[in-house]
């Protein structure tokens, strides 16, 4: 087992214990937009999915744990919570997705301090992905508008067959 395994091993260890779940299924990755993300699989099981580079970093580490547990010790209530939020936002995905019919489009419904957005072309074929939440204003959704068209645009003129363009903001 490597260090990155034993150190995922053992958050789980942690979230198990502290909350008292045994369906917990832990992840993590680099380039990500949050220190921790605590979602919910097809099949209802909590998914907490860390920047894995706080491993080595404590000061982020310990508050993203505590992030986690909190969740996952009100799990229902957060995904009625979360369930309620992603309804709100669907006029707002809508929108975006009537002012680009021919890119296919996926979004997640996160209510954070920081959003993204990210334009991925493979083979030719567009793909935009971003975050709505229930509170956006239409400045929001022209702003998201903004950036997929000027990324897309980007990757037009690069002429590459497979690529990324994208902002955190």
């Amino acid at each position: 087992m490597t260090g990155y395994d034993e150190w995922l091993s053992s958050v789980k260890k942690v979230l198990e214990a502290r909350t008292g779940r045994k369906d917990i299924e832990v992840t993590a990755g680099p380039y990500r937009s949050y220190n921790v993300l605590v979602s919910e699989a097809k099949d209802g099981h909590p998914i907490v999915d860390f920047y894995s580079v706080i491993r080595i970093d404590p000061g982020r580490e310990g508050p993203a744990i505590a992030y986690a547990v909190q969740m996952l010790q009100n799990w229902e209530a957060e995904t009625v919570i979360h369930d309620k939020a992603v309804k709100d936002s669907e006029r707002f995905y809508q929108m975006l997705k009537s002012k680009f019919p021919d890119m296919e489009l996926d979004y997640s419904v996160v209510d954070a301090e920081y959003h993204y957005v990210r334009v991925h072309v493979d083979e030719g074929k567009f793909m935009a992905s971003f975050d709505v939440w229930p509170n956006m204003t239409e400045a929001d959704v022209e702003r998201i508008a903004g950036y997929v068209r000027e990324y897309r645009n980007q990757l037009v003129e690069s002429k590459i067959k497979s690529g990324m363009a994208g902002v955190d903001y």
